[in-house]
């Protein structure tokens, strides 16, 4: 189950006993705690007197399970939160197999006048015993990252809180800028509220957001660094690929972290090469090569820069670079700009 479900039991006053949330966007699961908050709590006594949160599960299990049979004041729920990572992943509990058993055994008897809600880390082990008697008896809720019509809908309801406005043009421009849909992009919906935030004190008292004005204030992520820098190799321009090199190493990049982005992007290339060889439209190869298929056309416009034969051969002066760092024969920072001009050739 996802986010979504969480806002629908909330909406239609179907809040379980019992939740697990889990995931990468702990932005998500932060707010999926205070909506669940807001529904039972009208001010702060509400939340003073029934909510009890613990940071981890020791080996007295007992204080959890007390809290959560303990009737609310004057309200309708005692919300009792847990957060403890290892509790749900393959590692060893923390609270110890009898403490693991006890709470195993009391979660089908959880009260009505209370919600339990467990947070885990981004990953569970669905194997265990209390993961699947937690989803028997309330709901597994996996808060991912937002894909692409959540995320837009996502950025404006927050460019509507800071009284903005934004084209669809400008908008496309701002969810490419940000890189948060990228498969390999660590970028979490924290990082992209700050980068909206950032825009609209950026623009001051202007009602509209431009692409012109997300182009001078958005920082462009490693990765469309590297595909503007593979953008001036297909177009043979040595000194501008040099120059986006050397923009990021002022930027903090490490050198073995950009050539690895370099080999990755070409090792993708060759991939979608050999798709459009085979007659895979943009839309077919999205899918193959996990990434969304507005990205996919990019790689397929850049894959037109290049022959088959043109990326092997990149690829396989990237590895013997690769090796001659490694062995301390060359430089990493020497060795790359060498690359870049020989790509260039």
């Amino acid at each position: 189950m996802s986010y979504k479900n969480l806002l629908k039991d909330i909406k239609e006053n179907n809040v379980t006993n019992v939740y697990l949330f889990f995931g990468r966007e702990k932005y998500l699961i932060n707010k999926g705690m205070e909506l669940v908050k807001d529904r039972y709590f009208s001010n702060t006594n509400d939340e003073s007197f029934n909510y009890n949160f613990y940071d981890g599960i020791n080996d007295d299990i007992d204080v959890v399970l007390n809290s959560c049979e303990t009737l609310p004041f004057m309200g309708e729920k005692r919300i009792v939160i847990v957060k403890s990572k290892e509790t749900f992943s393959g590692n060893k509990s923390a609270m110890g197999k009898e403490g693991e058993e006890k709470l195993i055994n009391y979660v089908p008897n959880i009260p009505d006048t209370t919600c339990l809600i467990f947070i885990a880390g981004e990953k569970i082990d669905k194997r265990k015993k209390l993961v699947k008697e937690i989803k028997s008896n309330g709901k597994v809720i996996e808060f991912d990252k937002l894909d692409k019509i959540s995320l837009l809908k996502w950025i404006q309801k927050v460019l509507k809180s800071n009284h903005k406005g934004i084209s669809k043009t400008a908008l496309e421009g701002l969810v490419n800028s940000l890189g948060y849909l990228d498969r390999d992009s660590s970028s979490t919906l924290y990082d992209v509220e700050n980068e909206v935030k950032k825009l609209c004190n950026y623009i001051a008292d202007k009602e509209m957001i431009e692409l012109s004005d997300i182009e001078k204030i958005m920082t462009k992520p490693l990765e469309n660094n590297i595909f503007l820098l593979v953008d001036s190799v297909a177009n043979k321009n040595s000194n501008l690929a040099l120059k986006m090199f050397n923009q990021m190493l002022i930027g903090g990049e490490p050198e073995g972290r950009i050539l690895h982005m370099i080999v990755r992007q070409f090792k993708i290339l060759n991939r979608v090469k050999i798709m459009i060889d085979r007659g895979y439209t943009a839309s077919a190869i999205a899918p193959k090569i996990s990434l969304p298929q507005y990205i996919a056309k990019k790689y397929v416009k850049q894959s037109n820069g290049f022959s088959a034969k043109d990326i092997l051969k990149i690829l396989n002066l990237a590895a013997e670079s690769e090796r001659k760092i490694k062995t301390g024969k060359i430089q990493s920072k020497l060795a790359i700009e060498m690359l870049i001009i020989e790509f260039c050739r």
